[in-house]
């Protein structure tokens, strides 16, 4: 049987990102993995990393006028680059293992989520 690849174009790759997150917050899957995230963040010592990322920030600027919108744009990138490898894979498997009951693959080579509603065409 030959294997054949599909191309997710920009557009379908936002509508399937924004279709996935609509389940995530359906199911409240999204709640569960952002106190889970958060858990293993704080025990894991990001939470305090950043805290001291941004009063260094603060004492370091103390003398000029920023805003807060200044110091998020400057900590957000390191505090996505702190988050630990594990944490991220963790996340990851976890998303890939709610979305594996709800997407499948046709033989038209188009993805598509199963919707859990009760008026869906496909229950």
């Amino acid at each position: 049987m030959a294997s054949t690849t599909t191309t997710i174009l920009p557009k379908d790759h936002i509508k399937l990102r924004s279709t996935i997150h609509q389940k995530l917050i359906e199911s409240g899957e999204k709640e569960r993995l952002k106190v889970l995230l958060k858990s293993k963040l704080v025990e894991g010592g990001w939470r305090d990393e950043v805290k001291i990322a941004c009063r260094e920030y603060i004492k370091n600027n103390q003398n000029e006028n920023f805003k807060i919108e200044d110091l998020i744009a400057l900590i957000t990138p390191i505090a996505k680059k702190k988050v630990p490898p594990q944490v991220k894979a963790d996340l990851i498997k976890r998303i890939r293992k709610f979305l594996g009951p709800n997407i499948q693959n046709h033989h038209h080579h188009h993805i598509h989520i199963q919707s859990n509603t009760p008026n869906s065409p496909h229950h």
